[in-house]
């Protein structure tokens, strides 16, 4: 069985200097009509293997990575629920070099991935736009929305949902 392939404009490429401006996940949000959660994460490669990926004008794509099913938000205010308990304290110059643990893609009206956030279980989220780790103001708001859609939100969990994706 392969891998399906991913529609034109579904990967996220950027390039540019890292912010600490915390409004920037939500000025690159505000064209979002929907969004996929789902167990994996994601990572940060050069287009060009021969480029330094951290360098600043380096030409950068977002791999993403999931493991089991996904969910999809069914509408806006489902959305605006989710965006929402993405909003984060600040932002730190700590940057994980793993996949993490969960994923959400956000894409656009016309179906173009336009953002791509990593969840790092419990209380983190990574996305490109920042120079590293970002913590979450209310970790417990974003837990709130994985367990009402019945999504992992510890690392235990995960573990156990992976065991039984993989059997």
């Amino acid at each position: 069985m392969g891998r399906k392939a991913r529609r034109p404009g579904s990967e996220l490429h950027f390039s540019g200097a890292a912010t600490f401006d915390l409004d920037a996940l939500d000025h690159g949000l505000a064209r979002a009509v929907r969004a996929e959660v789902g167990m994996g994460g994601s990572l940060v490669f050069a287009v060009d293997p021969d480029q330094d990926v951290l360098a600043d004008e380096t030409l950068k794509r977002v791999a993403v990575h999931r493991r089991g099913p996904v969910v999809r938000t069914p509408g806006l205010a489902d959305l605006a629920a989710l965006v929402s308990s993405l909003a984060v304290g600040g932002v730190t110059d700590l940057l994980c070099m793993c996949t993490g643990d969960l994923v959400i893609e956000f894409f656009d009206t016309e179906g173009a991935l336009i953002e791509v956030i990593r969840i790092d279980l419990p209380e983190s989220i990574e996305c490109h736009r920042w120079p590293g780790r970002a913590k979450l103001a209310e970790p417990e708001r974003l837990a709130a929305w994985l367990r009402a859609h019945d999504l992992p939100t510890g690392r235990d969990d995960m573990r156990a949902r992976l065991e039984a994706v993989e059997a």
